[in-house]
């Protein structure tokens, strides 16, 4: 057994590792931490067997060693893969078949280097060598070991890539994290490559003598940037179980990242956008990419409401800056307020019943307070009249005056049924409400056409008022209803051939309490009949009939059958 000064440094690589692996083991519940400890686990025994290589005499012994040495190396770049897929939150990849893939790989590696000496094709030649007045291991290697070694890289970087995707979102501390951790990997990787390349001739491998290194960086980025503790993993799954939809863009506006959320949204998959331009998106939501080109031109950015289907969403546009206060990036994120948007409609519509409402009462209060209590005088006026007199004419008056009090009650029913009915629309046959209604007045009634509309049972009312008020207050002898539908609206056309209306008082035709005409009624018919048709969202308005006559033109959307 040999003792040189060479051994001190493979000692403290030694003694790093096994530091290292004691404070991992605390940390063994963190993502990526069992892989980590293993890979440091191997470093360790790579080390002690090339310590013990080196203070090794015989070449038997230094082989012996070395074969030993192989059990870390070829299980390393394996557990470099594995740490790097469950660290950067990908552990959805860690397969048992990946696994048994990088352990049929390992195997084959260390099968391949304990039975050299029968093929030779691992190391061509061994031997023993004096370098620096220490006797070393030498080989010459051959075709199977730079096919490892060419495996051993490509799973080296293979990892580094994997660690740099894994950071498109991170913070300060995260980029911290990943130089870490690339600049131990980059140690150990630079090591190897001056030792296999004889760039420095010396006894002992280069790679070895690195752990230490390699471990120093370890320790520093645990105590000091949270390794193991704060991770990509974390802010991975959280930034993937938000509700709100959101998109990272770097600072040319390529798209670095898109959540679940925004997967669903847009129909896509994250893969399917990372590192495209923005402008894809506008294949899939034209209005998101348009508005974000509008909110990126503002020198104060905003929030803005969108559509998509069914949907209501608040977008809001913000830019992400580095520690140096450079821009880095922006931010697109998407919360969804369609429940919101559909309680402000509810209570909107909610108010404007209340304000219908408020309104109808105002007019029952009047209408009882001015309208019936008159009626109401007449009627006691009439009976005291013809207590006195014994006159039978004023019975008729009283009649009237009866008739005019129901008919008002009536209107008030009318006006009832129109507040109240504010429910649900249904699909209703135009010419089916005109036919009830028609039977009951006592003129003629011709109705063409048909249609199908969205209403309810108030609609019977805008029929019977137009009808009645033609025959009462325009003496018409004949009503002719055409219904046609057009570009999805149907157009009533209620025509009369009677008084027509005078021109002073057509343009407030439909306002409450406005009557005209000897027979004048309540003035509310017309009133209802206005707000009935804009509840169903519809429109109507009032013209001549040439010669004489009236005609209401009622115009409403149409249902398809």
């Amino acid at each position: 057994m040999q003792f040189t000064i060479y051994q001190l440094p493979l000692f403290l690589s030694c003694l790093v590792s096994a530091l290292v692996i004691y404070i991992l083991l605390k940390r063994e519940q963190s993502p990526g931490s069992r892989y980590l400890t293993i890979f440091i686990a191997a470093a360790f025994v790579w080390a002690l067997a090339d310590l013990l290589n080196l203070g090794s005499l015989t070449l038997s012994n230094k082989l012996f060693w070395d074969n030993i040495s192989y059990i870390a190396i070829s299980i390393s770049p394996a557990l470099w893969i594995l740490f790097v897929l469950d660290y950067s939150g990908k552990s959805k990849y860690i397969s048992k078949s990946l696994i048994l893939l990088m352990s049929f790989f390992s195997l084959a590696t260390l099968i391949i280097v304990w039975t050299d000496q029968y093929h030779h094709l691992f190391r061509s030649n061994i031997f023993l060598i004096e370098v620096s007045g220490i006797l070393a291991f030498g080989k010459v290697y051959g075709p199977l070991f730079w096919l490892f070694i060419i495996f051993f890289y490509s799973l080296i970087i293979l990892g580094i890539l994997l660690l740099f995707q894994s950071f498109n979102l991170s913070n300060s501390i995260n980029r911290k994290q990943k130089i870490t951790f690339i600049i131990a990997i980059f140690i150990t990787w630079t090591a190897n490559l001056i030792y296999l390349s004889r760039i420095i001739v010396s006894p002992v491998d280069f790679t070895s003598v690195s752990f230490s290194l390699m471990g120093a960086v370890l320790l520093i980025g645990i105590t000091k940037y949270q390794l193991l503790d704060i991770v990509p993993t974390a802010y991975m799954n959280v930034f993937k179980n938000m509700n709100d939809a959101i998109m990272v863009l770097g600072r040319f506006n390529q798209i670095v990242e898109i959540n679940p959320s925004m997967e669903k949204i847009l129909g896509v998959t994250s893969s399917s956008l990372c590192g495209k331009k923005i402008d894809i998106i506008s294949e899939k939501w034209p209005e998101i990419h348009r508005e974000y080109k509008n909110l990126q031109s503002k020198s104060h950015l905003n929030k803005i409401n969108l559509t998509k289907g069914t949907k209501f969403y608040e977008m809001d546009f913000s830019d992400i800056y580095g520690s140096n206060n450079f821009l880095i990036g922006h931010l697109i994120a998407l919360h969804d307020i369609t429940n919101r948007k559909e309680m402000e409609d509810k209570l909107i519509k909610s108010n404007k019943q209340i304000e219908d409402l408020n309104e109808t009462l105002q007019i029952v209060n009047k209408i009882l307070r001015h309208d019936l209590l008159n009626k109401l005088t007449v009627m006691k006026s009439v009976l005291w009249l013809y207590d006195e007199k014994n006159d039978k004419a004023l019975l008729d008056k009283l009649d009237r005056s009866i008739d005019s009090g129901i008919e008002l009650i009536e209107r008030i029913r009318e006006l009832e049924s129109f507040v109240i009915a504010k429910g649900e629309l249904t699909q209703i046959s135009i010419k089916k409400i005109a036919e009830d209604v028609s039977n009951s007045m006592h003129i003629p009634i011709t109705i063409n056409g048909d249609a199908t509309t969205l209403a309810d049972q108030a609609f019977f009312s805008v029929f019977e008022n137009i009808m009645r008020n033609a025959i009462i207050h325009g003496k018409t002898d004949r009503i002719d209803i055409d219904i046609s539908p057009k570009d999805k609206i149907c157009e009533i056309r209620i025509i009369d051939y009677g008084q027509g209306i005078s021109e002073f008082i057509k343009e407030n035709i439909f306002e409450e309490g406005l009557s005209y005409g000897d027979n004048k009624g309540s003035g509310l018919g017309l009133f209802v009949v206005k707000k009935t048709i804009e509840r169903y969202g519809g429109t109507i308005s009032v013209e001549d009939n040439k010669p004489k006559g009236t005609i209401f033109i009622i115009k409403l959307k149409c249902v398809e059958n």
